[in-house]
């Protein structure tokens, strides 16, 4: 939602196409580390070190397992080669697939939505909009994942799932409450997002944006050269400044207008 309201970065249009991943073994490394703090999320939901945490602890493992091989499978079958940031990148959709359902499935049917719930999600990764600039795809990653594990809970699950002899009761309940959930959240950051920009910018300006935020924020570069580095924050700082005499003249004006 906040990709929507924000609108896209200046350079979107010409990169949305050709961004490539920053840093592969620190994703790696990220994806790692979520997965190992997902064992707690989802492990603990119990409050108990009982039956119900190893169920849940066994399923998170193995439909983010089963989402990482069926991500490397499609991405092999649509490009002719799979990658390391394809292969986490599937882990982290399995594990949110699994989410809603890890204490009520059995772990074969939680493998099984780990693949069928990967192969629904995957193709939305690869849905760009010139006006929407999703750089980490958190919405099909976080948003379109839950709404297919919110799915799947109401078929497999051994509490009145679809496959269990349950009907359509528990699946219609969680189908609703994901749109419900979905509309809460979208209304609720509008608002959020409004609010604050009546407090403080949203954005900044385009001529910092253009000559990149490293130098122009913080007065320094993560990938400095010899000579030009220095000058290139030096300019950035000035830049900075010059942003805030003129943000700082503007809210006075306002001040005086509202005064008047």
């Amino acid at each position: 939602m906040l990709a929507v309201l924000l609108g896209p970065r200046l350079s979107h249009a010409q990169t949305v196409k050709k961004v490539q991943p920053h840093n592969v073994p620190f994703a790696i490394l990220g994806a790692s580390l979520l997965w190992f703090g997902w064992s707690g999320f989802n492990g603990g939901s119990a409050l108990a070190a009982d039956g119900t945490a190893a169920l849940a602890l066994a399923n998170t493992y193995m439909s983010g397992a089963a989402s990482l091989v069926t991500w490397v499978l499609l991405e092999r079958m649509h490009f002719q080669r799979s990658s390391a940031t394809g292969a986490v990148t599937g882990a982290i959709v399995g594990l949110v697939i699994i989410t809603p359902a890890a204490g009520f499935v059995r772990p074969l049917s939680a493998t099984v939505m780990g693949m069928a719930g990967c192969a629904m999600v995957y193709p939305t990764f690869h849905l760009n909009h010139h006006k929407v600039d999703d750089a980490l795809h958190c919405f099909p990653c976080h948003g379109i994942a839950s709404l297919v594990g919110a799915i799947l809970t109401g078929i497999f699950s051994t509490e009145g799932g679809l496959v269990y002899g349950g009907g359509l009761k528990l699946l219609l309940a969680q189908l609703v409450g994901a749109v419900v959930v979905a509309v809460y959240a979208s209304i609720m950051t509008t608002a959020i997002f409004f609010a604050l920009r009546l407090c403080m910018p949203m954005r900044v300006a385009e001529e910092l944006e253009h000559a990149g935020l490293d130098g122009a924020c913080h007065g320094e570069s993560a990938y400095p050269a010899p000579e030009a580095s220095v000058h290139a924050a030096e300019a950035g700082m000035d830049r900075a400044r010059d942003a805030d005499l003129d943000l700082d003249a503007e809210l006075g004006e306002a001040s005086v207008r509202d005064g008047a």
